[in-house]
């Protein structure tokens, strides 16, 4: 399932926005205005780029968590743990994919090169995180 029939199923919506957005995208949380949340996509990012930064803002809004502001201290944390939740998001739908591209070749298929193409940092997590979904797309091609 792409990201495209994910928004439609969910409800969520899309808004592209050009010029003077400096991120490549951003999510809002449900609300009033957008009950099922939205995510929000520069027009100006390459076309290999948007359907994983599409992803990664679904993963905010699917996970149920968004930035909650109650105790300054924990913002941080709290915002480092829904970026894991959106990676994971992103990592789990785009795992299969990467794997038969790389021919099922766990030498071929590594952490290091998943989180490059998606454009991750190679933090310590998200390397975790890439090699716990390719991992599984490995075990469910069998």
């Amino acid at each position: 399932m792409d990201w495209k029939d994910i928004v439609k199923q969910t409800g969520i919506e899309v808004i592209w926005i050009d010029k003077e957005y400096s991120e490549k995208g951003s999510y809002i949380p449900k609300c009033s205005l957008y009950p099922n949340g939205a995510i929000i996509l520069n027009l100006n990012t390459h076309s290999d780029q948007v359907e994983y930064i599409a992803l990664h803002e679904i993963g905010h809004l699917v996970s149920g968590k968004s930035l909650s502001l109650v105790n300054k201290r924990l913002v941080h944390l709290e915002h480092c743990r829904n970026e894991a939740k959106a990676n994971r998001f992103l990592l789990r739908k785009i795992a299969p994919d990467f794997v038969e591209a790389n021919e099922y070749n766990r030498i071929w298929a590594t952490p290091e090169k998943l989180c490059t193409c998606l454009g991750l940092r190679n933090t310590f997590e998200n390397l975790k995180i890439a090699q716990e979904e390719i991992d599984d797309a490995l075990w469910n091609a069998l």
